[in-house]
């Protein structure tokens, strides 16, 4: 059914007989209706399912504002989710928190008509994706708020929050195989522990518990009696592991770091690999979307595209050992996390193999940017399409 919006009176009307009942939105506001012949002129056209009398899905795309009051976030996945629902006769808004009120939100669509994104008055939505994109904004009371209200009301709401990774460590000790994938792990609070753990493993990583695409990763080893860290942009040396904490344990207790145990990984040509899996939640649990490399290019502490890693298909290392891991792992971390924390709906895993061939998981994304393979970013989309239409009834 056609549904029109008005900017300047922010009025959304329907074309169709007068004597139709319309509604729109999750809590079903009633809707006026308008004859082709009188459509008010600057009007955006959207066409939308008919379930039932009321309109939609109409998909809520949380995000945060910037500081210039625009919003923030991947915009390039907005477009795509986006063009994916008009496709299939649905719609999304994308809104911060501050806007919710009670019998709606303020925020911004992509209107195929005019070509570009618009500000929209809508109802409260069908369904809300959470793609705030800042751990401090999560903190808001305003986040807090919008969440308990859609809560409140039954409005189906997925991936609840930034994982932290002591929270991840903790949780996967708890799982009798999952415990074994992560490598060995510990909150940095005290030189002694420290030192107890370095001396154990002689190579360890330091991570911020709240951090993402390898920002804040730096690496410490025993080194010919010294102690060596390095990081993506430079290398230290200290004396002993004592001088090394008045150096760095300010920072260290400030971004709440966490320890975890060097894993050695398997190469191709002499240089390490990751895998990026991809996993959505589908009609039988969890499974992967796709799965990509990334290989270290110009240092090996890791393969963040973004701190010099390269791309690579993962055709080269493909086999039915990897493929059987994966769809294992996907489905119990996902099944792991919806008990633990909530639904998700989607997640990613930074994954790697050792030496000797075993696999290691050492980050699970719940806010994955956008993939570089681009069959593997197109799969994303329409699985998530999917899954709003599944999840909102439409």
């Amino acid at each position: 059914m056609n549904l029109r919006y008005h900017i300047e009176s922010k009025e959304w009307t329907y074309e169709a007989k007068a004597d139709e009942n319309i509604s729109f939105g999750f809590n079903k506001i009633q809707i006026r209706p308008t004859p082709s012949s009188s459509v008010p002129q600057q009007t955006h056209l959207f066409t939308l399912k008919n379930k039932q009398g009321n309109l939609g899905p109409l998909v809520g795309i949380m995000t945060s504002m910037s500081k210039e009051m625009a919003l923030a976030g991947n915009g390039s996945l907005f477009k795509s989710l986006q063009d994916e629902l008009v496709k299939r006769n649905g719609m999304a808004v994308v809104f911060p928190p501050e806007t919710v009120v009670k019998d709606g939100l303020t925020g911004v669509t992509f209107s195929p008509e005019a070509n570009k994104w618009i500000p929209v008055k809508t109802p409260l939505p069908h369904i809300v994706f959470n793609r705030v994109p800042f751990r401090n904004a999560e903190q808001q009371q305003a986040f807090k708020d919008a969440i308990d209200y859609f809560c409140a009301l039954g409005i189906p709401f997925f991936n609840p929050a930034f994982i932290n990774k002591n929270k991840l460590y903790s949780i996967f000790a708890r799982h009798d195989q999952l415990n074994k994938l992560l490598p060995e792990s510990i909150c940095v609070k005290t030189l002694i522990q420290l030192a107890a753990f370095l001396e154990k493993h002689q190579g360890i990583y330091l991570k911020p518990a709240s951090s993402s695409k390898g920002i804040g990763i730096f690496r410490l080893r025993h080194r010919n009696g010294r102690i060596e860290l390095e990081s993506h942009s430079h290398r230290l040396e200290f004396p002993g592991l004592k001088e090394f904490w008045l150096a760095k344990s300010r920072h260290l207790l400030e971004y709440d770091y966490i320890a975890q145990k060097e894993i050695r990984p398997a190469a191709i040509g002499g240089k390490r690999y990751d895998f990026r899996v991809h996993a959505h939640d589908g009609l039988n649990g969890y499974e992967v979307t796709g799965i990509g490399i990334r290989q270290s290019e110009k240092q090996d502490l890791t393969t963040h595209v973004p701190k010099g890693g390269i791309v690579l298909p993962y055709n080269i290392v493909k086999n039915p050992r990897h493929d059987a891991f994966f769809a294992w792992a996907v489905k119990e971390i996902g099944q792991l996390l919806t008990e633990e924390l909530g639904y998700f709906g989607e997640f990613s895993l930074d994954a790697g193999l050792t030496e000797e061939g075993e696999y290691a998981i050492f980050e699970v994304n719940s806010k994955p940017m956008s993939f570089d393979e681009s069959q593997i970013e197109e799969k994303r989309i329409i699985t998530l399409v999917d899954l709003f239409l599944r999840k909102t009834g439409f």
